[in-house]
């Protein structure tokens, strides 16, 4: 006998609403392929990464196409984070590992290759972009510390506007705001906020489970979806009206799949989110005798 991994991972909705949603009104999000993580919307397209038995790539699926389209091959690079896609959908930030560090590379919705961005910056988890697609922010560290850096799109000097861990940012919708994780601190990170320019920016007391995407604006800017708990304990969405600096659950989920991470569907209707299951299949081997 012998187990054989058979990993899952499916895209599913579930409702933004006044009252928590519960699971029975989750339902599969389609997308033709079979296996589908870290879903990102731009544009009038789904980007997503996938694989059919290789390492992830970057896969986009397009309104009105009844097939998804291979931008970037695992082949070429493994994707462990989710893209960072502007506005418009037609450019995706993608993070690669080449020689020992976790380098920002810019590829066209086509497919095509557009180049790296600031090459001295070891990079840390997804990237975001302004709403102009002028700039992209990251986490990362320039070699002078850890920081949180906004970088030029056509691929200008970086500016710090942060110093200390940073990771997974996220730009608002009007421009105004970032949020990003903070340092981890007994398995769970605070989520923390700066304005462009750099300056501090308070937020209600939140804590994310780190290794993962855990929040995303709603696509008006008025609030803020976020997945709270600690590792292995982040089944849930909330919601942070940024007016009042409220909080709110927006779920009640009872399936105990992994969730990595989410976005906003652009009407801002629905959270679409990604759930993995390690699953395992038993084999039986006939070990035949030799002559």
């Amino acid at each position: 006998m012998a187990s054989v991994a058979n990993p899952v991972a499916q895209l599913w909705s579930v409702p933004i609403q006044d009252n928590a949603a519960e699971e029975s009104v989750v339902k599969p999000y389609p997308v033709p392929s079979v296996r589908v993580l870290a879903p990102r919307f731009g544009g009038q397209s789904l980007f997503y990464l996938s694989s059919s038995g290789g390492n992830d790539g970057l896969w986009r699926f397009g309104a009105g196409q009844s097939q998804s389209v291979e931008i970037w091959k695992g082949s070429a690079g493994p994707l462990f984070e989710p893209p960072g896609v502007s506005p418009d959908g037609q450019k995706a930030a993608i993070v690669l590992r080449r020689s020992g560090k976790q380098r920002l590379r810019v590829l066209a919705a086509d497919g095509s290759d557009l180049g790296l961005l600031a090459e001295a910056i070891d990079v840390r988890g997804s990237a975001s972009w302004s709403p102009d697609g002028k700039w992209v922010v990251i986490g990362g560290n320039d070699g002078k510390g850890d920081g949180l850096f906004k970088i030029p799109a056509d691929g200008g000097a970086p500016e710090r506007l942060v110093s200390g861990f940073a990771s997974n940012p996220v730009w608002s919708p009007d421009g105004m705001l970032i949020v990003y994780s903070g340092q981890q601190l007994a398995g769970a990170s605070p989520i923390r906020a700066v304005r462009p320019d750099g300056s501090a920016v308070d937020l209600p007391s939140i804590q994310v489970a780190p290794g993962g995407e855990r929040f995303r604006f709603l696509p008006n800017g008025s609030g803020l979806v976020f997945m709270p708990g600690l590792i292995g304990n982040t089944l849930d969405f909330g919601l942070l009206d940024l007016k009042t600096k409220t909080t709110r659950p927006l779920t009640r989920l009872s399936n105990a799949a992994t969730i990595r991470t989410f976005d906003v569907t652009p009407d801002g209707k629905q959270i679409v989110f990604d759930r993995l299951r390690d699953n395992s299949d038993l084999v039986l081997i006939d070990l035949k005798k030799v002559p």
